[in-house]
């Protein structure tokens, strides 16, 4: 039995060590996407939200730049929103930045109860206590879809520094996360 369980852990391990490897940090003047070219979607998304006034509309599509894969038919019919990590909103003070954050490598597919409702209340939130700065990351694999075969996190995760403090939100991507309301999802 111990065989197995320390195969499971070298297996666990190897797989940890694979697709870290398979990251590259990219650098928009907004937001820094460390991407993950074996998941497709970033591991993790860091940005500062800033007070700033409304200048641009939401006019971009999502978009792949560089050598990267467009994405759009992995999402299509797949009952995933292609989900912002850094927020379009949070961006729209630049429109560069705004075009920008329309780029797959700041997002994941997230289910409408939560991109919509509880992970929209959050980034709300992150907007009436700004300037912070804010991390976004994931737990776990839920299923993968499309033909590229993009990775569907578990779980999403929002971190902000913010006038000395720190808050930590970890939401299920599930359909059921809007019965609580974002402040539920805080942890301890």
């Amino acid at each position: 039995m111990k065989i197995v369980k320390y195969t499971i852990a070298l297996l666990m391990l190897f797989w940890t060590n694979y697709v870290l490897s398979q990251t590259y940090q990219l650098q928009y003047p907004g937001y820094t996407s460390y991407y993950n070219y074996k998941t497709l979607i970033p591991d993790s998304v860091v940005y500062f939200c800033q007070p700033h006034k409304k200048v641009a509309d939401r006019l971009a599509g999502f978009h792949a730049s560089g050598d990267r894969k467009n994405l759009s038919k992995d999402y299509e019919h797949s009952g995933y929103d292609i989900g912002h990590n850094a927020d379009a909103s949070d961006m729209n003070g630049n429109a560069t930045d705004e075009y920008n954050s329309f780029d797959f490598i700041n997002t994941y597919p997230q289910l409408p109860n939560l991109n919509r409702i509880t992970w929209l209340a959050l980034e709300n939130y992150v907007r009436k206590i700004c300037p912070c700065r804010v991390k976004i990351s994931w737990s776990g694999i839920d299923k993968i879809i499309g033909p590229d075969k993009v990775v569907v996190p578990l779980y999403c995760i929002k971190e902000i520094w913010c006038r000395g403090k720190y808050e930590k939100y970890v939401m299920p991507n599930k359909d059921t996360v809007n019965r609580h309301s974002f402040d539920y999802y805080k942890t301890k």
